[in-house]
């Protein structure tokens, strides 16, 4: 799989390097290892934002994979993010908006996971920062799982991002989503392809509460469920006992 993902990224232009948005979630850690190894260290630059969320363990993470990568890693501070949403979005380390169970959000087209316009702000800057910097493409880890609850994780949505870009009269850059029409399972197959380690990444949308990820918000259920689906146990610590072979056994066909 990993061959086959390899030869849809586009070559690199002399002098030119890719902007990878990292967020030290389990999909963007796997899109940087696939990045360093279609185009070299050397030409991939990493950007984490620091928006008030309330994993912001998931830095730590991204700055792991740098150092492990040897790759160009920056943070970018917009806290004041997490204030403006914090009324709506369970995300907002300030805010009081109460953490979902996978069972309250399913079916639901906008959960209070959702961070008003993050995406497109983050891109944004992306793409600023690439154009500032000799970086052809933008890449992030959007995937196929996230579009039925996130309108700003869609294909369509990278897209019309693309659009507005194409206006740029001089220095478009263009975003990829390169497994955005991939399950989370495939992703990790690509992942266990490049030996990413699975402890180097951070998924729980509660945050780190000193014994790992709770296990039961939407992000831990969806993670769970598709190790198990790939037929691997996460090396990720858990707050609750993982049932894993059980797991395993009951999704490894799926």
């Amino acid at each position: 799989m990993l061959k086959d993902v390899l030869a849809t990224f586009p070559p690199l232009d002399a002098g030119k390097k890719v902007t990878s948005v990292l967020s030290g979630g389990l999909d963007s850690t796997i899109v940087t290892y696939t990045l360093v190894e279609k185009y070299g260290k050397d030409n991939v630059v990493a950007l984490s934002f620091n928006y008030g969320q309330k994993q912001s363990i998931e830095l730590e993470k991204a700055k792991t994979t740098c150092a492990k990568l040897g790759i160009a890693h920056h943070v970018i501070d917009i806290g004041f993010l997490g204030k403006v949403v914090e009324k709506v979005s369970a995300l907002s380390a300030s805010g009081n908006v109460a953490m979902p169970t996978i069972e309250e959000v399913l079916g639901e087209p906008q959960p209070v996971t959702y961070v008003p316009y993050r995406n497109l702000i983050l891109f944004s800057i992306a793409m600023s920062f690439a154009e500032s910097n000799d970086a052809q493409y933008v890449f992030n880890g959007l995937q196929a799982h996230d579009e039925y609850s996130y309108w700003d994780t869609t294909s369509e949505f990278t897209k019309r991002v693309n659009s507005v870009s194409e206006l740029n009269r001089k220095n478009s850059v263009k975003v990829i989503s390169p497994f955005v029409e991939f399950s989370k399972k495939d992703e990790i197959a690509v992942g266990k392809e490049l030996n990413v380690p699975w402890l180097d990444t951070w998924t729980c949308y509660a945050g780190e509460q000193g014994h790992g990820a709770c296990g039961k918000c939407p992000s831990c259920s969806e993670r769970i469920m598709n190790f198990a689906k790939a037929g691997i146990k996460d090396e990720c610590p858990y707050e609750i006992e993982i049932p894993w072979d059980k797991l395993i056994e009951e999704n490894s066909e799926v």
